[in-house]
């Protein structure tokens, strides 16, 4: 049975019994600051476990999701995976454990046709309901179900002792006997056997309980069901197969990524466990890049960076085991390639893959190509290290984890590696460095430690009805105060109904006035939480109640800025796919009175001319003075009309839809202008790399582009007082002078090598208490001949920094050392050399006493030097 027709009988099984059938969350949660990924089908529901929401009784999904927790396993099990899919049936505060046993043994039995005797069960020890019912109602031999503790049979795991606080229950499993001729099988009792034999299929939760401070389980009035059950591991059961790899969802993910790596269709692939890894990170990346997760070094964004290096690691091996070698080099990108298949393969039940397709292809590109630059470093890197080891035998910490943390540098690769030159790594000390990072990470992402965080603001707004939005139709409306919030003057207010737009889908809050007959009380932002309109401020004057009347004034000015600034964001969006191509996709928007900031998927800067174009673009449907059309359809409706959605979002059942007619069409919820001419004009102010394959685009409209017109004249005209000339002669007077200061640079560069010593540089120094910082620009070297002015230096020098740079084809490159004598000391070179690295718009990594880094941005090198000066002068006191 193919996996396309399990997801379907699943969700018709359940949507017979009264269950609503809900599509899939994004795999980035919104407004859910606890995930990172989507990684439960009952995500989506918080609001229904809660008790926040009551529309909803009964649901069933197939959830995409993401977990990252095992990534040393995928591949090298037979169920382990980052992406999978989770089929789920919910109840809230409807039917409990009853039906949902029973629904759970009819789908299996009847629907899938399972013989009942492949079918065995586990329940909590402590959960006599649930066994009651399996025994009398089910008719399952009591002998052969499991009794399991609160690790196995409670959900989460343990929780009665270990926590978090939050809903809980125990959890009864349905497990699938794959046959007494499994390898490694047993003849114990098949909860006792370890051979993966007997392979867990679907788990229900029974959510119960209240986990309250100190562990105390209180019984929840409502109860619930949440059950999930992977579809890879379903399909695999179905299929007749032992490995979730080896099922319809991979077959044609394998046979292209082979073709990608230059092996045939039929050749023997010395490591399967490398290539099913690397079919599962594709999927992974292809779905979370689709839902607008963009590779970058912190959150989210290094999660999928560390998937697509994953990913070339695992091929990196898989090349070295084929050719009985370890220096083969994977040359060029070829995950990319293998996208359209992973489209191909899941689009029927994930539609948004087919038009993210370009997108995810260009970024996955520009981050193997990044990736593949960064492997070499390494290589050479750790190549290195271990010939400066002499008389050890073993890889010290630091080395395995710089090279991890700084270069991306896999510590698999840096093992295999050693073990070959007779090497072993610290492999304890490593650990430790990864942990405290890990705890490091965990920190600052700021994750809640309970399974539903809800704040005792959030249960009283939580209390409240929902607050109903006026705005699209006036900025000033009576209000009535249903709940305050103060500290001192600073406080925020709850109207029943408000004109205050909150902020959402990158739209800014409305600012404005609240005008009671005692008080007044300046807007400054709004906000919504859960399904509340929050207006935060400051009170002017009087004192406000519960139950007062006020006047809501939304500044006009404001307003009006946001919507020329949002109606064009729409416009830019619809231009670059115009002019630049339909690849083009929304990753993130920011819309203000000030301007508008759009990030979207593209591999490359846009050439001057193709910002010329989409400015032309906009501006011609801007002087249309076309109508901004507003309707209310359904979700379906809309998407087959064409409409453009941001896919990272999640949209309900009715969506709002804003089209400019011939122009441009979206789901959004923002406020927009009546029609395009009261955007005024539209001009793009920088278009800048945010990421691998992500740009940014910031523009103007509205009174906003006078302003900077302004201030861009007030600049020609002082650059033609200083450089004495009309401002018609501005252009070629700055040519002669950068045409005369490559011919000096020329020179200079020549007379660099015969002329400058490391005397000339130690005479160069600048004191910083009692820090001698070197630093110097020399102009056309590389980073080899830093290196060697960087050892003469230090060993002559004591108490010095050393900040070397120098340009060369365009690319800056930078050194920077300290003298032996401060290696112990709070001076840190890595962290220099990556502050100095931000000035040129660039990237660093090393030691504490050494690091390295470079850039593009060569006017940024007198601001890289007073980076590191200012760093010091902190560190030293001073």
């Amino acid at each position: 049975m193919k996996s396309a027709e399990l997801r379907k009988r699943f969700l018709d099984f359940f949507k017979a019994r009264g269950h609503a059938v809900i599509k899939s969350d994004s795999l980035i949660p919104r407004n859910d600051p606890t995930l990172l990924f989507t990684g439960a089908g009952m995500n989506q529901f918080k609001d229904y476990f809660l008790g926040l929401r009551t529309d909803l009784k009964r649901a069933a999904s197939v959830q995409k999701c993401l977990r990252t927790g095992d990534l040393d396993q995928v591949g090298k099990t037979p169920y382990h995976h980052s992406f999978f899919e989770m089929l789920g049936n919910f109840s809230f505060g409807d039917y409990f454990k009853e039906e949902a046993i029973a629904w759970a043994w009819e789908f299996f039995t009847k629907e899938l046709g399972i013989p009942r005797e492949r079918l065995f069960v586990s329940v909590h020890e402590k959960d006599h309901e649930a066994l009651a019912i399996w025994v009398k109602k089910i008719g399952v031999p009591e002998k052969l179900i499991a009794h399991l503790d609160d690790k196995s049979n409670f959900w989460p795991s343990n929780a009665p002792k270990l926590g978090p606080d939050g809903p809980c229950g125990p959890c009864s499993e349905i497990y699938f006997d794959q046959g007494e001729h499994y390898p490694g099988a047993t003849k114990k009792f098949w909860a006792d056997d370890d051979s993966g034999r007997y392979a867990e299929v679907w788990n229900l939760v029974f959510t119960q309980f209240e986990r309250e401070k100190g562990g105390k389980l209180v019984p929840l009035k409502s109860k619930n069901i949440d059950t999930g059950m992977g579809l890879e591991r379903l399909a695999c059961l179905m299929q007749g197969k032992q490995n979730n790899f080896e099922t319809d969802i991979f077959e044609l993910i394998h046979r292209d990524l082979r073709l990608a790596l230059g092996f045939s269709e039929k050749a023997i692939i010395p490591s399967m466990n490398s290539l099913y890894a690397m079919s599962d990170h594709v999927r992974a990346i292809v779905f979370a890049v689709t839902d607008g997760a963009i590779p970058a070094n912190e959150g989210r964004g290094y999660v999928i960076r560390k998937l697509i290096r994953r990913a070339l690691w695992h091929a990196h091996e898989l090349l070295n085991v084929s050719n009985n070698a370890s220096d083969k080099r994977i040359e060029n990108p070829f995950l990319y390639q293998v996208v359209p298949t992973v489209v191909k393969t899941m689009r029927d039940a994930y539609p948004e893959l087919a038009e993210a397709q370009n997108s995810v292809q260009r970024t996955l590109e520009a981050e193997e190509e990044r990736f593949l630059n960064t492997l070499e470093t390494g290589l050479r890197i750790i190549e290195d290290r271990l010939r400066h080891l002499k008389g050890k035998k073993e890889v010290p910490a630091e080395i395995v984890f710089e090279l991890y943390d700084t270069y991306g540098f896999p510590d698999e690769l840096t093992r295999i590696i050693a073990k070959k030159s007779g090497f072993t790594l610290d492999e304890k000390g490593f650990q430790k460095l990864f942990e405290e990072q890990r705890k490091r990470a965990k920190a600052s992402s700021k994750l809640a430690d309970t399974i539903f965080a809800v704040s005792d603001i959030n249960q009283d707004l939580a209390k409240l009805s929902e607050t109903r939005f006026l705005g699209y139709q006036t900025m000033e409306a009576e209000g009535k105060v249903i709940w305050t919030n103060f500290s001192g003057e600073k406080g925020a207010i709850v109207l029943q109904e408000t004109p205050f737009y909150p902020e959402g889908g990158g739209q800014v809050g409305d600012i404005g006035m609240l005008k009671g007959n005692a008080f007044e009380f300046l807007v400054q932002d709004t906000q919504k939480k859960e399904r509340v309109t929050i207006h935060y401020g400051k009170l002017l004057k009087g004192k406000v109640n519960v139950g007062d009347s006020c006047r809501a004034i939304v500044s006009k000015d404001h307003r009006e800025a946001t919507k020329r600034n949002h109606t064009a964001t729409h416009l830019l969006q619809a231009a670059l796919r115009a002019v630049i191509g339909t690849h083009i996709r929304q990753v993130g928007s920011l819309v203000n009175a000030e301007k508008l900031r759009f990030d979207f998927t593209h591999g490359e800067a846009l050439t001057r001319e193709e910002i010329k174009r989409v400015e032309d673009w906009v501006n011609q449907a801007v002087l249309e003075a076309a109508p901004v059309e507003v309707k209310r359809q359904s979700y379906d409706t809309a998407m087959r009309g064409g409409v453009l959605a941001f896919f990272g979002d999640k949209y309900g059942n009715e969506v709002r839809v804003i089209e400019v007619p011939g122009r441009s069409k979206e789901l959004c919820g923002g406020t927009h202008c009546h029609q395009t001419g009261e955007i005024g004009a539209f001009v793009i102010t920088s278009e800048t790399s945010i990421g691998s394959g992500t740009r940014r685009i910031e523009a103007l409209t509205g009174m906003n582009i006078i302003q900077y017109l302004r201030r861009l004249q007030e600049t020609m005209d002082q650059l033609s007082l200083t450089l004495k000339v009309s401002s018609d002669q501005v252009v070629d007077r700055v040519e002669k002078l950068q045409k005369k200061m490559r011919e000096l640079e020329r020179s200079n560069s020549n007379l660099t090598k015969t002329t400058i010593d490391s005397d000339e540089l130690i005479r160069s120094a600048q004191t910083i208490g009692d820090i001698h910082l070197i630093a110097q620009n020399i102009p056309g070297e590389g980073i080899e001949f830093l290196r060697h002015f960087v050892d003469q230096v230090r060993n002559k020098m004591k108490q010095s920094v050393i900040a070397l740079f120098s340009s060369k084809d365009a690319k800056i490159s930078m050194i920077v050392a300290l003298s032996k004598d401060l290696a112990t000391s709070k001076l840190d070179a890595k962290e220099m050399a990556q502050k100095a690295a931000e000035c040129l718009e660039g990237s660093a990594g090393g030691r504490k006493d050494l690091a390295q880094g470079g850039g593009r941005n060569e006017q940024g090198i007198e601001k890289a030097i007073e980076s590191i000066a200012k760093l010091i002068r902190k560190t030293v006191g001073i």
